[in-house]
């Protein structure tokens, strides 16, 4: 159900997410140019392992997500929540500048390519995650203070969000570890 709650939430995750973004922009600025250059050299390297690797995030979002939905029904998910949005716009804003400064305007198309093919699916269900279970944690707060009744109807609607997401993302990653670095290679000839 859309109410103006959901959509105070859905606005204050943009926004976090937004602020990541331009952190990662900021922080890859801000490096001395000896920084830069080690970060540019690491590039490198990992451009070239694409050819020849798999692109493996399986067990790590199993661990951050299934993680962040146990953690909410105790409430310290609702801070690493917030966290993770942050985390995931940095990380956006980080690779999308770090390719721009590198390869210029054919590196920022890589980085956009390579952010869709990578993460949009993970970005899309965590962002749809952060907000279930904070809207958990709202109403286990609620419920602490008394101004709102908990039901167990609220439970099993937060288990089915994040199974049903998890396992889309889990997919989508066990696809991407078979399939991912040979569709990025088709798109290296912009960073060559």
């Amino acid at each position: 159900m859309w109410t103006s709650n959901t959509k105070k939430i859905y606005i204050f995750y943009t926004v976090i997410t937004i602020i990541g973004l331009i952190l990662g922009l900021i922080f890859l600025l801000s490096l001395t140019e000896a920084n830069k250059e080690i970060i540019f050299l690491n590039i490198n390297e990992w451009i070239q392992s694409i050819k020849n690797g798999h692109i493996n995030s399986i067990i790590s979002h199993i661990i951050i997500l299934s993680s962040l939905f146990i953690l909410s029904l105790i409430i310290i998910g609702f801070p690493l929540n917030i966290f993770l949005n942050l985390y995931n716009g940095f990380s956006i804003g980080f690779i999308i500048a770090s390719l721009t400064t590198l390869f210029g305007v054919k590196g920022f198309l890589y980085g956009i390519i390579f952010i869709i093919i990578t993460k949009a699916i993970y970005l899309f269900f965590s962002f749809i995650l952060t907000i279930s279970n904070s809207k958990y944690c709202i109403i286990n707060i609620k419920s602490f203070f008394k101004t709102f009744k908990f039901n167990k109807d609220h439970f099993s609607i937060l288990c089915q969000k994040n199974l049903l997401c998890i396992g889309i993302i889990i997919c989508y990653d066990i696809l991407l570890y078979f399939i991912g670095s040979k569709i990025l290679t088709i798109f290296n000839f912009l960073i060559n």
